[in-house]
């Protein structure tokens, strides 16, 4: 398919190829930013206005765990292909964006044909860094995921999970419990599995590992920032409901349907109900919101195409395509 497009390619003079690549991008950016906005105008904007906290400390831990993720997927891509991609770190925030609002996985194909495009690797190469780190996200936030919740299982309250259904949320710890097994059969199998070796392995579980249990004590601390007189134990349990709701395969809309939970269990929160349903409301209307400007940074944050060494192991440098973002 890289040589057919290649050949129609050749064929169609450089500045119409030039124009349909500018036109394409465009468009691209047109199309996401149209389903941002369709996601925003659902919000109860009164409503969110009215509940938005006052304390700094919420909306500074509220930027370092939106940021966390980008920033991590940079330093695993960084040690995968042994380069400084912070030039490029706009792509990296886009990935996030189609990740989070358009479907799972889609950020992952965006970023697989911007490296092709713009790093100039070959598509084999770019799509085994790609299944590398998601492999090694998920295990790492499985190990945190699994930890977590085994010292809840032990010494946690679970009063607070009465209100929901047993057969779900057993459902979702047997999830949690399956992928940590498959995580581990992924490092066990690494040679017959993964393209990295060793050494960038440890550091890419390492990395998504502080990632993953950085953004639950990020995530206590922005709640308790909001309504600091709970204490910060209060909120334990709805961090556990939270990771349990992450870890869960084929959910869509997952900040909405925690807030949905959130909502419901606000009773059990050492705080007036309404304080607290108004606290969820404004992180998940600013989880929407932050999507905005990464777009547009995400547009603007992009550097011109930078080919990485080639690797003796590929066979040619990788192609450009005729049409991607």
């Amino acid at each position: 398919m890289q040589a057919r497009v290649g050949r129609v390619s050749a064929r169609v003079p450089s500045p119409v190829r030039r124009g349909l690549r500018g036109a394409f991008s465009l468009a691209f950016f047109i199309a996401i930013g149209w389903i941002l906005y369709g996601q925003l105008e659902e919000l109860d904007w009164p409503e969110v206005l009215r509940s938005l906290p006052t304390s700094p400390w919420f909306y500074v831990c509220f930027l370092a765990r939106y940021m966390i993720l980008p920033v991590t997927e940079l330093l695993c891509y960084s040690a995968v292909w042994a380069m400084n991609l912070f030039r490029h770190f706009g792509a990296f925030l886009i990935k996030r964006i189609l990740n989070a609002s358009f479907a799972g996985a889609s950020g992952d194909v965006y970023f697989l044909l911007w490296a092709v495009r713009t790093l100039r690797v070959t598509y084999r190469r770019a799509f085994s860094a790609v299944k590398d780190v998601t492999l090694l996200s998920g295990a790492a936030a499985n190990g945190v995921a699994v930890v977590v919740l085994g010292a809840y299982l032990a010494f946690g309250d679970w009063k607070v999970f009465e209100g929901l259904q047993p057969r779900v949320l057993a459902l979702i710890i047997g999830a949690t419990i399956a992928g940590a097994v498959l995580s581990l059969l992924v490092i066990v199998f690494r040679g017959k599995i993964l393209g990295v070796n060793t050494r960038v392995m440890w550091r890419i579980i390492g990395y998504h590992g502080v990632r993953a249990a950085g953004s639950i004590v990020l995530l206590g601390l922005q709640w308790w920032a909001g309504i600091p007189e709970s204490g910060f134990a209060i909120w334990i349990n709805l961090l556990i409901i939270d990771l349990l709701i992450a870890r869960a395969p084929f959910i869509p809309a997952r900040e909405f349907l925690f807030l949905s939970i959130a909502l419901a269990l606000a009773g059990t929160v050492d705080a007036p109900e309404t304080q607290v349903k108004a606290m969820f409301l404004a992180d998940t209307a600013l989880l929407q919101i932050a999507l905005v400007p990464s777009l547009i940074a995400g547009a603007l944050w992009r550097a011109k195409p930078h080919p990485l060494p080639i690797d003796p192991e590929d066979d040619t440098p990788g192609e450009q395509p005729a049409a991607t973002s």
